[in-house]
């Protein structure tokens, strides 16, 4: 059984190599264009990982993460972030509320297939 993915990337172009990537490797891909979407979903469906960007409209990816990591039955669950910011601060915050791993984009297919096996401990 494949692991099943949550994506929340706010550009389409991001989010469709992103979903191309990991679909290719075998994992099943569910999208979301923003951060309250994600939330919806995360309520609605069971994954193994949650890739958040952190530039996003309505919710931003920080947001995000400590909604998620504050909700009992998701505390647990590896989140990817995800940013085009190169500074220390979203890094920092991000791995201090919980983050499993950190990506500054662009990144290459294997650098994305090698953060995701790394959270979800592959």
């Amino acid at each position: 059984m494949s692991k099943k993915i949550l994506s929340a990337e706010d550009s389409p172009a991001t989010q469709k190599f992103i979903s191309f990537t990991l679909k290719y490797k075998g994992y099943e891909v569910v999208v979301a264009n923003d951060g309250i979407e994600a939330l919806e979903k995360l309520s609605q469906e069971t994954f193994d990982l949650v890739i958040l960007d952190i530039m996003m409209p309505r919710m931003n990816g920080l947001e995000v993460l400590k909604e998620i990591k504050t909700k009992t039955p998701y505390k647990d669950l590896p989140i990817l972030m995800l940013t085009s910011e190169k500074g220390d601060a979203d890094r920092k915050e991000a791995m201090s509320l919980g983050a499993s791993n950190f990506l500054t984009k662009p990144f290459q297919p294997p650098e994305l297939i090698s953060a995701v096996e790394s959270a979800l401990g592959e």
